[in-house]
This record gives C-alpha cells, sequence and structure tokens, in this order.
C-alpha cells in the first residue's frame, strides 16, 4: 500500500529530488478521461516545473518518499560506515549497475556509490591516470542528488554536503 502524503510536505520524487506536495486535487490531463486525483508535486531545484503524480497508481507514489529528520539522516550516513560497494572491471556492467542505484534514487545506496567512485578515483589519481567519463558523469549525478536531499533536510548549501558526511563518517 501506498503512503499518502498531505498537502504542504516535502518528499523526494524519484531523482527529481525534493519536492513540495503544493496540492491534491482532481484533474483530467487527456480530454476525453474522467477526471483523477493527483498530487501535485513542485520540485524544489525548479519550482517553475510541476509534476503529476496520479493517487491511485501505486507504482508512481511509491517514487515518493519521505525525507528523513536530521537525527535519521545522521543515522542513515553513519549507516553507510565500512561498507564497500565492489568495483564493477566491466565498464560496461558497471555503467548499467550505478545508472540502476542512481535511478532507485535511495540516499543510502547514492552515498555508498559516491563514496566506492571517489575511492576509485584517488586511486587513479595516485597512479597518474584518470577516472572514466561516464564515471565521473555518474559520481556527478549522484552527488546532486545527496546534495539536493541533505542539504534540504539540513538547511545548509549543496556545496556543504559534503564535509558534513565526511565528518560524521570520520567521527
Amino acid at each position: 500500500m501506498a503512503d499518502t502524503y498531505r498537502k504542504g510536505e516535502y518528499v523526494r520524487y524519484a531523482c527529481n529530488g525534493v519536492c513540495l506536495v503544493d496540492d491534491i486535487r482532481l484533474d483530467s490531463l487527456a480530454r476525453k478521461e474522467a477526471p483523477k486525483e493527483f498530487y501535485i508535486l513542485k520540485p524544489v531545484s525548479n519550482p517553475a516545473s510541476t509534476i503529476f503524480v496520479p493517487t491511485g497508481s501505486a507504482a508512481l507514489v511509491n517514487k515518493m518518499s519521505r525525507l528523513p529528520d536530521r537525527e535519521e539522516l545522521d543515522q542513515l550516513i553513519l549507516s553507510t560506515k565500512g561498507i564497500q560497494f565492489p568495483w564493477i572491471e566491466d565498464r560496461k556492467v558497471r555503467l548499467a549497475r550505478f545508472q540502476e542505484i542512481v535511478k532507485d534514487c535511495d540516499l543510502r545506496d547514492l552515498i555508498c556509490l559516491a563514496l566506492c567512485i571517489q575511492q576509485r578515483k584517488r586511486t587513479l589519481s595516485a597512479a597518474g591516470k584518470k577516472l572514466g567519463a561516464s564515471d565521473e558523469g555518474v559520481l556527478q549525478k549522484a552527488q546532486a542528488l545527496i546534495e539536493n536531499q541533505v542539504g534540504f533536510v539540513l538547511q545548509v548549501s549543496s556545496d556543504q554536503v559534503g564535509a558534513y558526511i565526511r565528518q560524521k563518517l570520520d567521527s
């Protein structure tokens, strides 16, 4: 059973990041369709955008999730300590797996993914090599999703998020 959300609540919606539940209303997106009830979402990072999520679609409503509070966020970050995603040597397999993690948009997995890629980047840099463009792209996308959620919960700018996570993991 999908959760229900209230107008004025902030949620994460798939890879759109943090969104405001701006309204819950009947609407007919197609002229010949009977009106359906929708969650009307406004992404915090792009308030000009509007996302319509039919309340009757469990598959789409399940892409919405409540944001953790600060304590839950700290516990989530701490739960990633010591978790090592294995580096997949086959580039195509690795990219498919990494993109799946990004698509699922689970904050814990995103943090683990970012830590994995950052470790690989450091290892390559020490050997005078660079991270591949596809891996770098996945890292940037993962970091943007992390910064969106963590920054919103903590009410800090995105450039402070990495330092906050590192401080939590180093303590």
